[in-house]
C-alpha cells in the first residue's frame, strides 16, 4: 500500500493483550505486542477494555513505552495510577489534518468489560454523553474519525448522533465488514479478529475538502512477501521452552467453546470440592481443544487472564439469580457454563428470564439442600449480581 500511497497511517482500535500467552505471560506482560507495533509503524491506538487486564501500573508503562499516542475520550482517569489518557489526536499529513477521538464501550455498570478490581480511582462516561464536548473538532481538521472500541451497533448510533464524523474505525465486536457500513452519512469499517484481515480506508481531499472516501477489508493471508526481520522479532518472543511443556493429555477432540468450558468448571468443582462452578462464557478463549497433548501454552490460551477461584456458599435462589440477572441485561445471553450437571432457563412471552431448571449429571432433578457450596472466577465474583456474594 506505501508503494502506491505514500500517506499510509496505521492504526489500532484497541484489545492489544489478553488471548496469546506470548504476549501476556512474556516477562514484561504486554511488552512483545507493543515492541512489534512499534516497529511497523504504528500511528495511533485507543482503549480497548482488556487493555486493563494487567492492571494500572503495567497499562501505563506500555503506553509509555509505545511510539504511538493512546487516546480514549470517555475515561477520567487524572486521579488514578494510569494518569490522563488524551480524548483525542490530530496528525498531520501534506497539510492534510485528520483529528482522531477515541471511545471505549461501557456495560451497564458504566466500566468497560474487564475486572473492576484493575479500575480503582477511574471513572467512565457512556459516549453518547461526550459528544458534545467534541462536535468542534470538525471545523479544526479536514476529516474527523472515530477510533473507537465500542462494537458495531454502538458505532451505527454514534454515526446518527455524531454526523460530524466523517468514518469510523472500530473494534470490540469482532464483526467482519467486507464492504463499509454507511450510517447517516458515516463510513464504519470493523476487521472481524485475530488479524485475519486489515481495513484499508482511502481518503482523497481536493483543496482540502474530503472528496472520496472507500473502505475494504484485506484477507492476511494473501500476503506472500514475508518481512524477514519482522519474521525474526516474532521467533524471538515465541521462542519460550516453558510455554511447550506437556502438562496433559486428551484422547478426544473437544469442538466447542462450550464443551472447553466444561472442562474449566469440572476442573473448579474437583480442586474445591465445590456443590456447582461456574464460568463466564467470555473468559474462555478457545472454541477447539484437539486430541492429543495439552500445554501450558493451550492452558494460557483457555484461560489468558489468570482468574482466581471464590467460593461462596449460596442457596438455590441466590444461584437462580446469578444466572438470571445477567441473563435478562445481556440480550437473553445464556453467559454462565456450569458444572456438574445444567440448567434452563425459563422465559416468559417477552423472553425475559423468570426462573431456573437444574438437573444433575445424569438428568434427573435437582436434589434440593439448604446451601450450596458454589465456585465463582473472581470476575463473575465481583461483577454478576447476586444475594450472598459479600459471603464469598
Amino acid at each position: 500500500v506505501k508503494a502506491e500511497y505514500p500517506n499510509v497511517i496505521l492504526v489500532d482500535a484497541g484489545d492489544r493483550f489478553t488471548g496469546n500467552p506470548y504476549v501476556d505471560y512474556a516477562e514484561e506482560r504486554g511488552l512483545p505486542i507493543i515492541t512489534l507495533m512499534n516497529e511497523l509503524g504504528y500511528a495511533i491506538g485507543t482503549l480497548g477494555n482488556h487493555e486493563f487486564d494487567f492492571g494500572q501500573k503495567i497499562l501505563r508503562t506500555r503506553i509509555n513505552d509505545a511510539t504511538f499516542p493512546i487516546i480514549c475520550a470517555n475515561i477520567n482517569s487524572s486521579q488514578s495510577e494510569l494518569d490522563s489518557i488524551a480524548p483525542y489526536y490530530i496528525i498531520e499529513k501534506d497539510g492534510i489534518k485528520l483529528c482522531f477521538l477515541g471511545l471505549i464501550q461501557t456495560e451497564t455498570d458504566n466500566i468497560p468489560s474487564t475486572n473492576p478490581e484493575h479500575l480503582q480511582k477511574i471513572t467512565f462516561d457512556n459516549y453518547l454523553d461526550k459528544i458534545e464536548d467534541y462536535r468542534k473538532l470538525k471545523s479544526s481538521c479536514h476529516a474527523f474519525i472515530g477510533l473507537t472500541h465500542l462494537g458495531v451497533d454502538s458505532d451505527s448510533i454514534l454515526a446518527t448522533r455524531m454526523p460530524e464524523l466523517d468514518i469510523i474505525i472500530g473494534g470490540h465486536s469482532h464483526t467482519l465488514l467486507k464492504t463499509p457500513k454507511e450510517v447517516n452519512n458515516v463510513m464504519i469499517g470493523q476487521t472481524g479478529l485475530k488479524l485475519q484481515y486489515a481495513g484499508l480506508t482511502i481518503l482523497k481531499f481536493k483543496q482540502g475538502k474530503l472528496s472520496e472516501r472507500s473502505y475494504q477489508s484485506c484477507l492476511i493471508d494473501t500476503i506472500t512477501r514475508i518481512d524477514s526481520s519482522m519474521t525474526q522479532k516474532v521467533k524471538y518472543f515465541i521462542d519460550q521452552p516453558k510455554f511447550k511443556e506437556v502438562i496433559g493429555a486428551t484422547s478426544l477432540p473437544f469442538k466447542s467453546q462450550e464443551s472447553i468450558g466444561n472442562i474449566v468448571t469440572d476442573a473448579m468443582t474437583h480442586s474445591t470440592t465445590s456443590d456447582f462452578a461456574f464460568y463466564n462464557q467470555g473468559g474462555i478463549r478457545l472454541s477447539e481443544l484437539p486430541q492429543g497433548n495439552i500445554t501450558l501454552e493451550t492452558i494460557l490460551s483457555i484461560e489468558p487472564f489468570g482468574n482466581h477461584i471464590v467460593i461462596h456458599e449460596l442457596s438455590l435462589s441466590d444461584i437462580k439469580t446469578l444466572i438470571l440477572n445477567h441473563f435478562n441485561q445481556e440480550d437473553r445471553i445464556i453467559d454462565l457454563y456450569v458444572s456438574p450437571g445444567s440448567y434452563t432457563i425459563v422465559q416468559d412471552e417477552q423472553g425475559k428470564g423468570t426462573d431456573v431448571i437444574f438437573k444433575d449429571r445424569n438428568g434427573r432433578p435437582l436434589v434440593k439442600k439448604a446451601t450450596y457450596k458454589v465456585a465463582l472466577n473472581n470476575y463473575v465474583s465481583v461483577e454478576y449480581d447476586f444475594p450472598g456474594k459479600g459471603e464469598g
